[in-house]
């Protein structure tokens, strides 16, 4: 059973891998109509409206994860970036779920800014949590349905040199990928 949930997360990493790179060449698709992502970051609006949407739609009755991301603006190379990821052995459905520096459930909140120096790309800041100490994250979702997730989120997200983010406000409506 354990190498089967190990590899369950092999396959979860590929799908958002997957995910994101397909995003990075559509310019429509499940960005349309409902599509959105948005939080206040220590009190910030910020708005991931760009290429919002969610991991594929589940292909079993059981959904065993959920992937939702989006982005500040459209070029997407050097934007600002939202992503949450639920991952259960359990049935996902609506509800709230919610983890505070432990390992379970795995929830995980990510901000994340491409850091420039002129034209050259010198590296990406990443802001955590969930999972991670001294960071929490909530999900509470209201639908998830065949068109996607829609939900509401906050928690506390940390860097690696300690610096902290509070995500408040935080709500989204995100359409299966299904450009896949």
């Amino acid at each position: 059973m354990k190498k089967a949930w190990n590899n369950l997360r092999i396959l979860i990493a590929v799908l958002f891998i997957g995910l994101l790179c397909n995003a990075c060449g559509k310019s429509d698709g499940p960005v349309m109509g409902e599509a959105f992502l948005e939080c206040k970051l220590n009190g910030e609006l910020h708005k991931f409206n760009n290429v919002t949407n969610a991991n594929d739609p589940p292909a079993e009755e059981i959904v065993h994860f959920v992937v939702i991301g989006g982005w500040e603006s459209e070029d997407i190379n050097k934007s600002p970036s939202f992503g949450i990821m639920l991952v259960s052995e359990e049935n996902i459905s609506e509800g709230t779920y919610h983890v505070a520096g432990g390992s379970l459930p795995e929830l995980d909140g990510q901000y994340c800014i491409q850091l420039y120096e002129g034209e050259n790309h010198v590296g990406t800041e990443c802001f955590s949590g969930g999972r991670s100490s001294d960071t929490n994250f909530t999900l509470n979702i209201t639908s998830i349905d065949d068109w996607g997730v829609k939900g509401t989120f906050s928690g506390l997200l940390r860097d690696v040199d300690d610096n902290f983010i509070e995500v408040t406000d935080g709500k989204f409506a995100a359409p299966y990928n299904t450009n896949l």
